[in-house]
């Protein structure tokens, strides 16, 4: 297919484009920041310029483009910034997706939005969230993701509307909480703390690409999950980068509350964002992974430098 990849340039896209590509499909990919010079392979194509939030300029993409797949990645997806500025999220995050799904109903092509586990209020008591849970989001950035998925819903009949957990992934371009705790490793610190009361699934983004180029291909339109198996806390998280990492003995993991960071991240949090990814297991079409093996895979390729280099000073002190 000819698709037409908006937001390419985040960590999601750095991922997904290529993925495209090898499939075989004629991928154009855009952004409203052309400063991220990605290199999307040799056979990748380069980054073009979209402001989702401009009208006039998604159709003339359109026109240009004339694709016959949209996969909308494109958001704001800083939930300090969203809460700090309502206007700004709903205008990316909601009519930003509007928009680009008046020029697929215009143009009479599918679209798949990737929207997030945000949409939960985290008060199922439990057991994983999945598609035909009833959303009710707690923060400005869930409630603009959200909103997008009902305008998706109200303006197409072929959609495939894909929620993400915990995005891993992105090497370079990872801000995320793995990226967090890998840079405090390297700034050397000798004492982590990690929150024990918020719960949710890793999405690794090279699984989430393999299984979203298997689903787009199949026609079976709807709402998907699709994060990696398993669940976890965000101490979990960071207890299984430190064993990958060999430093587990090392470095102090500190459990702490949500409270202890809400000078830093001050915007409301669901308790839960576990996902099953239901709708995909029914079909046989779920092939993402358990999270920690996800995850030790990402660190290995991503960040090698430091997990051989832990290994190398364990086999020297075993020597």
């Amino acid at each position: 297919m000819k698709i037409l990849v908006t937001g390419a340039a985040g960590m999601l896209g750095s991922g997904l484009v290529p993925a495209l590509v090898d499939a075989g499909h004629e991928v154009t990919a855009t952004d409203k920041n052309l400063r991220r010079k990605l290199p999307f392979g040799p056979l990748g194509p380069e980054l073009t310029h979209l402001d989702v939030r401009d009208r006039a300029e998604i159709g003339d993409a359109f026109d240009v483009v004339r694709p016959e797949f949209v996969c909308h990645l494109a958001a704001e997806t800083s939930l300090e910034a969203s809460e700090d500025d309502p206007g700004h999220a709903f205008l990316t995050n909601t009519i930003g997706t509007k928009f680009v799904a008046i020029e697929c109903a215009r143009t009479q092509i599918p679209m798949a939005y990737i929207s997030t586990a945000g949409v939960f209020d985290g008060s199922k008591e439990s057991g994983a969230y999945h598609e035909w849970d009833d959303a009710n989001p707690i923060n400005v950035y869930g409630r603009s993701k959200f909103e997008g998925e009902r305008l998706v819903e109200s303006f197409l009949d072929r959609y495939y509307i894909v929620r993400a957990g915990w995005m891993v992934g992105g090497g370079a371009l990872d801000h995320k909480f793995v990226a967090r705790i890998v840079n405090q490793v390297r700034e050397g610190r000798r004492t982590l703390h990690a929150v024990v009361d918020k719960f949710g699934t890793p999405t690794y983004v090279p699984d989430f690409a393999w299984c979203f180029g298997r689903l787009i291909t199949t026609g079976s339109w709807g709402r998907y999950h699709m994060a990696c198996e398993g669940e976890g806390s965000r101490y979990d998280v960071a207890a299984k980068i430190l064993e990958v990492l060999h430093l587990d003995d090392e470095i102090e993991l500190v459990e702490v509350s949500s409270d202890f960071f809400k000078d830093e991240f001050p915007a409301p949090r669901p308790r839960s964002e576990i996902m099953q990814n239901l709708h995909l297991e029914l079909q046989g079409l779920n092939t993402m992974r358990p999270w920690p093996i996800a995850l030790e895979e990402y660190l290995e390729v991503n960040f090698g430098d430091l997990v051989r280099g832990r290994c190398a000073q364990r086999d020297k002190s075993i020597d």
